[in-house]
């Protein structure tokens, strides 16, 4: 049985809203780094704001936009759900990360 809790410990499934579950998208490095460095700077915040928005220290927005670490597949589903909020800049992002069928998780745009 899985746990949700929130960030004081206690179990938030009966404040979650009833949604299909969805894979969350999953990048690799050096790709999933470029992804979250663009999607900060389209958010406009700094390392330290932009890991306050989505849970983590920035000192881990660093080592993901470095490529040192790899984010985990919760933090990609906080990450889609910020680009969500960005409407068609935030999905045409994704999309130039996801969309490539030739060789997925690289950018359609730029070199690998």
């Amino acid at each position: 049985m899985a746990l949700y809790l929130g960030n004081d410990g206690y179990d938030v499934r009966h404040i979650l809203p009833a949604m299909p579950l969805q894979k969350p998208c999953l990048l690799k490095q050096p790709e999933a780094g470029r992804f979250i460095r663009e999607l900060r700077q389209l958010t406009g915040l700094t390392q330290e704001q932009f890991g306050m928005r989505i849970g983590v220290t920035y000192e881990t927005v660093s080592r993901w936009e470095n490529g040192r670490m790899q984010p985990s597949s919760l933090a990609f589903k906080q990450l889609e759900q910020l680009v969500q909020e960005f409407g068609d800049a935030g999905k045409a992002l994704l999309e130039r990360y996801t969309s490539n069928p030739l060789n997925p998780g690289v950018p359609s745009y730029g070199s690998t």
